[in-house]
């Protein structure tokens, strides 16, 4: 797999509309419902509707009223915040784990969806697989960038060790990126870090604000 790593390059790709995201598998319940649901995995008018759904939510989340929870678990902070009253980390963790396909242990991952899939209501419809989505979002990788914030400042985090080191793009069409050529149907790996740490374009992410409160609330 080809890599994407100049700034003005990865921006480029991920500005590009002939670059989407690779495909994932439908299906009714479970992971596969799940994935093929949220706005992370969508493209299209999908994406566009998707994503609007997740902003809706964390609309409603101030992200300066994130910083007083100190030590919380960043689920357990943002589900809270969502009216979930019910313990979610150790679900969302076992979703988190497999999120991404080909990537872990999916049996696990589609009992805990089912789980939360009835802790938000009982339905699968799209606005449940967007809270669903935020909070795996918001997992391991808020987990992670609290941890390295202890000894170094965000900034120097998110430039030299994000959290979410790369994405996967793929090209529809044949295309010249840089000094790159991608064939089309080819999937690249697209480096995050700096500016880029949380994405660019129509899929950057929304959170960017609701993480970087609950990373300085933990911290301090």
């Amino acid at each position: 797999m080809q890599q994407i790593n100049g700034r003005d390059t990865a921006l480029a790709v991920l500005n590009d509309p002939a670059f989407v995201v690779p495909p994932v598998p439908s299906g009714a319940a479970g992971l596969a419902w799940l994935r093929a649901t949220v706005g992370r995995f969508s493209t299209g008018e999908a994406h566009e509707r998707r994503r609007a759904l997740s902003v809706a939510i964390l609309d409603t989340i101030p992200p300066e009223s994130l910083g007083g929870y100190g030590p919380m678990h960043p689920v357990a902070v943002l589900a809270g915040e969502m009216g979930i009253d019910e313990p979610v980390v150790d679900l969302v963790g076992d979703v988190t784990q497999a999120y991404q396909p080909g990537t872990g242990d999916e049996p696990r991952a589609d009992a805990a969806v089912a789980r939360l899939v009835a802790a938000f209501g009982g339905v699968f419809d799209e606005p449940t697989a967007a809270r669903i989505g935020l909070l795996v979002q918001a997992c391991d990788a808020t987990v992670a960038m609290t941890e390295r914030a202890r000894h170094r400042a965000v900034d120097d985090v998110l430039r030299d060790d994000p959290p979410v080191p790369a994405t996967k793009r793929q090209a529809l069409v044949k295309a010249i990126v840089g000094d790159v050529t991608v064939e089309a149907g080819e999937v690249v790996q697209v480096r995050l870090a700096g500016d880029l740490a949380f994405g660019a374009g129509p899929r950057r992410c929304p959170g960017r604000a609701h993480a970087l409160a609950l990373v300085e609330g933990a911290v301090a």
